[in-house]
C-alpha cells in the first residue's frame, strides 16, 4: 500500500514539473487573449547560452469527453474539435474526442458506458438530473476529486468558485466526485412566454404570479391563434405548480417557510394537495391549450423549435438566458414570467465528472481546469470558430453566423459560464447580475443536504418507476385525476414511497441538529 502510495505522488509530482515546464514555455504561462490564435510554444530570446538538458514532457494521451446537447451536432463538429486538439496539444499535450448526445440520449447512453466498461474519462453530471451525482457515486462511477488533486491540476478553477458554495459539491460521505460547472446557482422557475404573443395581447407579465393566472391568456391563444400551441408540455418539461408557501415541492423534501422547526413534508403530503392542480391541467387539455402528445414527446425543444409553442416553462430562468430561449424557440423572441421565488440551489447542478476507470485523470483534471479559465478554449467549444461559426462585435459580444454547422447553444455545459461572450440581446451586465442573483437568492435550510439512498435503494427504483407511469399523464392533463390520481397514491405506497419518506426524515432530523439549524 507504501509503495502505491509513494508511487502515485511521484507520478503527480512529474507531471506537475512536466506542466509547469510547458506553461513556462507557452506565453508565459498566460492564456491566450480570445482574439488570438494560440502561439507556438518556443525558446525564449533570453534564453542562456549553455544548453541545459532537456526535461521529460508530458506524454500525449487522448481523452474522451460525453456530454449532452439540444439537438444532435452540426456538420462542422469535427471542425471545431480538430481546433480544439490543436490548442489542447500545446497547453497539455492531450487530444479531446468529445460525444455530444442529445438530452434524451444521454442517461441510456451514460449507463451503457459505465455498465460495457466503456473508456471514456470525462462527463457531464448534476445533483438531481441527468448523470444524478449521488446516485452514480454509491455505484461507484465517478472518481473521487481529492484537495490535492485539486491544488496540483486545477487550482485556477478552483480559487473562480466561492468558498461558500463548495460545501454543495459534498457527497453523502463527505467527499468531492466533481468539479462545479460556474454559473447561475439559483433557481427561479419562470414561464417562457413569446414577446410577440405578450405584445399582440396585452399581456401584463407582472400579472402572471402562478399558473392559475395564465389561463384567460391561454383561452385566447386558443381563439385566435389555430396553429399555435398555447402551452408545450414534454416529459423532460412540466411542473407548472408552485406552493409559495413551502420551500420544496418535490416527492423527496419540502418544509413550510414558516416553521421554526422546519419540520419535514413528504410527497405523499404534496400529492395530496396538489388535486386542484391537476384538475386544472385536466380542464387545460380537454380545452386544447396543451398539446396533445404532451405525456408521450420527450423532449420539449423539439416541439419549441417549429417556433408554434407560445408558453413554455423554464426551471432555471436566469440573466441574460431569454436568447438561449429565443434559439431554441425557432428564432422568436421570448420574455420571462417568474412564478417563484429564486432559491439559492447550489453550484451542483451542473458539474464535470471523471470516470473512475479513466486511465488518464490527472490529465482529464488539466482538462476540466482549461474549460473552466481559459477563456479561448471555452469560448471554441462554446461558440466555434471565429470567421466560421461566429463573428466579433467588441470584446464583450459576439454575433453568431446563421446555419454555421456549429452552435450547441450549450455554454453551461462546458464550463465557468463567466468566461463567455455575450450574445445579442444580452446585456452587458448580464454577469454582473448573474453574480448578483447568485448572492441574493433564498437560501435554503436544505442547502448542504442530501440523502444516503444505501437502505431505500430498492424502494427508490420501484417509485421512479411508479412516478414514470403516472407524473407525466397526470401534469399534462392527458388522464383524469379523479380516476387516476388515488391509483397513482396507491402505487406509490406499495412501491415504498412511506419508507423512503421516514429515512429521509430520519436524515433530515440528524442534519437540522449536526447543523444547528433548530434549537
Amino acid at each position: 500500500m507504501k509503495k502505491a502510495k509513494a508511487s502515485l505522488l511521484a507520478k503527480w509530482f512529474t507531471l506537475t514539473l512536466c506542466l509547469a515546464i510547458i506553461a513556462a514555455c507557452s506565453n508565459n504561462g498566460n492564456t491566450p487573449n480570445a482574439t488570438n490564435a494560440p502561439s507556438n510554444a518556443g525558446s525564449s530570446t533570453n534564453a542562456p547560452e549553455t544548453e541545459t538538458p532537456a526535461e521529460p514532457a508530458l506524454p500525449e494521451v487522448k481523452l474522451t469527453f460525453i456530454y449532452p446537447v439540444s439537438a444532435q451536432p452540426g456538420p462542422d463538429q469535427q471542425l471545431v474539435n480538430d481546433e480544439i486538439n490543436k490548442y489542447l496539444k500545446e497547453k497539455i499535450n492531450a487530444t479531446v474526442d468529445l460525444k455530444p448526445l442529445t438530452f434524451d440520449e444521454y442517461e441510456p447512453k451514460l449507463n451503457a458506458m459505465l455498465a460495457a466498461g466503456e473508456d471514456f474519462d470525462l462527463a457531464w453530471s448534476s445533483k438531481g438530473w441527468l448523470g444524478n451525482y449521488q446516485p452514480y457515486i454509491d455505484r461507484g462511477a465517478y472518481l473521487e476529486i481529492t484537495e490535492d488533486m485539486i491544488k496540483q491540476y486545477a487550482p485556477e478553477a478552483r480559487a473562480n468558485i466561492p468558498d461558500k458554495f463548495w460545501p454543495d459539491m459534498l457527497a453523502v460521505d463527505g467527499k468531492v466526485y466533481g468539479f462545479p460547472i460556474y454559473q447561475v446557482a439559483a433557481k427561479t422557475k419562470s414561464l417562457v412566454i413569446q414577446k410577440r404573443f405578450v405584445d399582440k395581447y396585452n399581456l401584463d407579465i407582472n400579472s402572471i404570479q402562478s399558473y392559475k393566472d395564465l389561463e384567460p391568456f391561454l383561452k385566447q391563444l386558443k381563439e385566435n391563434e389555430p396553429d399555435i400551441i398555447p402551452l408545450g408540455l414534454a416529459q423532460n418539461s412540466w411542473g407548472l405548480f408552485t406552493d409559495k408557501t413551502k420551500v420544496g415541492e418535490g416527492l423527496v423534501l419540502s418544509y413550510a417557510k414558516d416553521d421554526p422547526s422546519l419540520k419535514y413534508i413528504g410527497g405523499l403530503q404534496i400529492l395530496d394537495e396538489k388535486k386542484e392542480y391537476y384538475d386544472t391541467m385536466r380542464s387545460w387539455y380537454q380545452a386544447g391549450y396543451i398539446n396533445e402528445d404532451a405525456p408521450i414527446i420527450q423532449n420539449i425543444n423539439d416541439l419549441k423549435a417549429k417556433g408554434n409553442v407560445a408558453v413554455g416553462l423554464e426551471f432555471t430562468s436566469k440573466p441574460g438566458g431569454e436568447v438561449g430561449e429565443m434559439a431554441v424557440n425557432g428564432g422568436n423572441e421570448v420574455v420571462y414570467a417568474p412564478i417563484a421565488d429564486s432559491y439559492f440551489t447550489g453550484i451542483a447542478g451542473a458539474m464535470h465528472v471523471i470516470n473512475k476507470s479513466s486511465k488518464n485523470p490527472e490529465r482529464t483534471l488539466m482538462l476540466i481546469n482549461l474549460l473552466n479559465t481559459d477563456q479561448y478554449l471555452y469560448n471554441l467549444i462554446c461558440n466555434g470558430i471565429e470567421g466560421n461559426h461566429y463573428n466579433k462585435t467588441d470584446d464583450k459580444f459576439i454575433e453568431p453566423i446563421k446555419d454555421s454547422g456549429y452552435a450547441p447553444n450549450g455554454d453551461w455545459v462546458f464550463g465557468n459560464q463567466f468566461n463567455a461572450y455575450l450574445k445579442p440581446g444580452q446585456a452587458a451586465d448580464t454577469w454582473d447580475r448573474t453574480i448578483e442573483l447568485n448572492d441574493s437568492a433564498i437560501v435554503p435550510a436544505t442547502s448542504g443536504f442530501g440523502v444516503n439512498e444505501e437502505s431505500i435503494k430498492a424502494e427508490i427504483a420501484n417509485v421512479t418507476a411508479a412516478n414514470n407511469e403516472y407524473q407525466a399523464a397526470l401534469e399534462s392533463g392527458s388522464v383524469d385525476p379523479a380516476k387516476e390520481l388515488s391509483k397513482y397514491r396507491d402505487k406509490l405506497i406499495a412501491s415504498g414511497q412511506e419508507k423512503i419518506e421516514q429515512e429521509t426524515e430520519a436524515q433530515w432530523e440528524k442534519f437540522k441538529q449536526e447543523k444547528g439549524l433548530v434549537k
